[in-house]
């Protein structure tokens, strides 16, 4: 089996998985709890908070894990504006739906102004022409889990605190976490998804500055000082915070495979008559082509009969058009679009039987015209 789809989820690591099991099994009980079994289980809670933290370079006190980063990011956008009543939101043109449906709620309310990209990424002049006087909130994601394109944050974070607007910023972090180098206390806000980088399903933590309240949109138990009320996913949160440790360790060593690795595929894809239709400087670990008049559904079922695993676009919405490749100019690639995505358990040997499955996929395929 080959599996290029990691933007989607990725494999537990072995040792995050047998990190789970042991809490599942001997360490279950509820961080809620006072007697010593629950206190013991608050301090492995904490051990996993401080992990996340410093691959996030925040404090321990700034990560408040969630059921979900699409839960985290709901509740950063809709909990900054709560006491607002009026005023500006940017965003960009390609968000995730966690954040793009969020902001069709919130623009019954606010004027949400989406950057268009251009050649196929946010710039800083986009960014300083939308900046008003009024704006209460920004949000615009690190990495686009589509294209793979990276917003230049830290710059655009700097125009913002130059400016003297004091409105929140906020990304969704989700593809860019412990793949890209970057300090999210630059930030105010930020999501991660535990299962985009080798830790189960079902966790998701919000980075949130300290001093920087949010109005909870989950109410119940009062978990997370309030914010994200329900029993902690105690086993996923222990198996996040060693995924965080093996990945920090690793990082230098994985991204180097990974750029190899984009490169050799980009090249073969091209040689097959592709296209690319990621950006220039883009995150190596998602790598977006085209084969014009093949539509990329049919050459994914091709390559999943020979175990080889891709994507046509987000996982979240593959059975709808791709908002993101009209965003970014290339709507008349959006049927043919294929998207690869690594990790550290792909390997350079991969590249030519995947090229290899790609060009009989081809040749077994008509194009519609």
């Amino acid at each position: 089996m080959i599996y290029m789809d990691n933007a989607a989820t990725t494999r537990v690591f072995d040792q995050s998985a047998e990190a789970a099991l042991r809490i599942m099994t001997e360490g279950y009980g509820n961080p809620e709890s006072l007697h010593g079994f629950g206190l013991e289980a608050e301090r492995q809670l904490t051990k996993a908070r401080a992990s996340l933290a410093a691959a996030a370079g925040v404090s321990a006190e700034e990560i408040f894990f969630a059921p979900s980063a699409t839960v985290a990011s709901n509740t950063a956008l809709r909990g900054a504006v709560a006491s607002k009543r009026r005023g500006r939101i940017i965003s960009t043109a390609f968000e995730h739906p966690a954040t793009e449906e969020a902001l069709k709620e919130l623009e019954k309310t606010f004027e949400v102004v989406r950057l268009i990209p251009d050649h196929g990424v946010i710039t800083t002049q986009a960014f300083r022409e939308a900046l008003s006087d009024d704006t209460v909130l920004i949000t615009c994601m690190q990495v686009n889990n589509e294209t793979g394109a990276v917003t230049p944050l830290a710059d655009i974070v700097t125009i913002l605190r130059r400016s003297g607007i004091d409105a929140p910023f906020h990304t969704d972090a989700v593809q860019g976490f412990l793949k890209e180098d970057f300090r999210y206390s630059a930030v105010d806000m930020a999501t991660f998804a535990g299962h985009k980088v080798h830790a189960p399903k079902g966790i998701g933590a919000l980075y949130l500055k300290k001093n920087l309240r949010l109005r909870p949109v989950i109410l119940g138990g009062g978990q997370e000082k309030n914010l994200f009320s329900g029993t902690h996913n105690l086993p996923a949160a222990v198996a996040w915070g060693v995924s965080c440790e093996i990945m920090k360790q690793e990082h230098a060593a994985v991204r180097t495979r990974v750029e190899e690795i984009n490169r050799a595929l980009r090249e073969g894809i091209l040689a097959l008559g592709g296209e690319i239709n990621s950006p220039d400087g883009a995150s190596p670990y998602v790598l977006n082509a085209a084969f014009r008049g093949y539509l990329g559904e049919n050459i994914l079922h091709v390559l999943s009969q020979q175990e080889i695993y891709v994507s046509t676009g987000s996982a979240c919405s593959a059975k709808k058009p791709s908002r993101v490749m009209t965003a970014v100019g290339k709507g008349d690639l959006s049927r043919f679009a294929l998207r690869f995505s690594f990790s550290r358990y792909n390997s350079i040997e991969e590249v030519p039987v995947v090229l290899d499955a790609l060009k009989r996929a081809l040749e077994t395929l008509s194009p519609i015209r």
